[in-house]
């Protein structure tokens, strides 16, 4: 088995998203955190502090200790900062969004390309393993209903809850139900920031399935959990509680409960869920592709970025 040294990883903006970056590389034996930037100084120097490794004193010298960058900053910095950070040939995990709209995105990938370097969106989704899970049980969808809802915080108020809670779900929803949308009906409010704070979203699919999206910043109680229903069968995804439930109507049952409903019998399964840490799996994964010279597939991301484009100018 070939050896890899550990890759040499710069985190930079430490708020509360690139701390837990910072943290998890700490620990994980395939990438060497050699030091944090953030422009807040004291914020740096207390989160080098804590985890025991470099404050840098600039962007330029955070990118030059490293040979990888894990860019945890505001969303609407991703694409500058971003793009810069691969023309200096450093690899590139860039905290979701990719980018604040869909040209600078494609600008990414079209510099990942020439300057040759692994470029990743963190959609940590994908990694959670209830999605994992429960994809598995997923093959035509004819109609999706995801809520996403959080308290208010103060992080990712430089963007509306669309592109902070709301793309998470774009992202999920293009793996499970494709990308092609004939309309898109939005209702949308701000109600403490200027931009809007919770949403709906419908998505119509050429094939005739329907998408309902809910995202809120404005909950008392939280809630990330996505329902597929498709001929035959019933697929429930808990992201926060990592769970899955799934009906199905029983040919052969011989996994889960059978139970009779309308003359038909139904297979309840609540099929195990690893337990694993989304984050640090998200990051492994960043660090085999370097090592591999592999290119994760950043084209959900992409289309996320463009619907939330324009469901925030159809917003009212």
């Amino acid at each position: 088995m070939r050896y890899f040294p550990p890759v040499r990883v710069s985190v930079v903006g430490v708020g509360y998203m690139g701390t837990l970056h910072a943290r998890k590389l700490k620990s994980i034996d395939s990438a060497e955190l050699v030091g944090v930037w953030d422009i807040d100084k004291s914020r740096r120097e207390q989160v080098a502090a804590e985890l025991g490794t470099k404050a840098f004193n600039s962007l330029e010298e955070a990118i030059g200790y490293a040979q990888a960058v894990v860019l945890a900053t505001p969303s609407d910095t991703h694409g500058k900062l971003g793009m810069h950070i691969i023309q200096l040939g450093r690899h590139i995990l860039i905290e979701k969004p990719i980018a604040i709209n869909e040209e600078e995105a494609s600008i990414l990938l079209e510099l990942a390309d020439e300057y040759d370097v692994v470029l990743m969106t963190g959609h940590i989704e994908n990694f959670n393993p209830a999605f994992i899970t429960g994809k598995k049980f997923v093959q035509k969808p004819i109609f999706v209903e995801a809520h996403r809802l959080t308290a208010f915080r103060d992080r990712g108020v430089e963007v509306s809850v669309i592109e902070d809670l709301m793309i998470h779900d774009l992202e999920l929803v293009a793996q499970l139900c494709g990308t092609d949308v004939d309309s898109v009906d939005v209702v949308s409010a701000p109600v403490i920031t200027d931009k809007p704070d919770i949403a709906q979203v419908r998505l119509k699919y050429s094939d005739g399935c329907v998408v309902n999206l809910t995202a809120s910043r404005l909950s008392l109680s939280p809630k990330r959990k996505m329902r597929i229903f498709q001929k035959n069968s019933y697929v429930g995804m808990d992201f926060g509680e990592r769970e899955v439930e799934v009906a199905r109507i029983a040919e052969n049952p011989a996994e889960g409960e059978v139970i009779n409903w309308g003359g038909k019998k139904i297979e309840l399964l609540r099929p195990q869920v690893p337990d694993s840490d989304p984050l640090e799996t998200e990051l492994r994964h960043f660090i085999d592709c370097i090592n591999h010279n592999r290119r994760p597939d950043n084209s959900s991301a992409i289309w996320a970025v463009k619907m939330c484009e324009y469901i925030i100018r159809h917003s009212r």
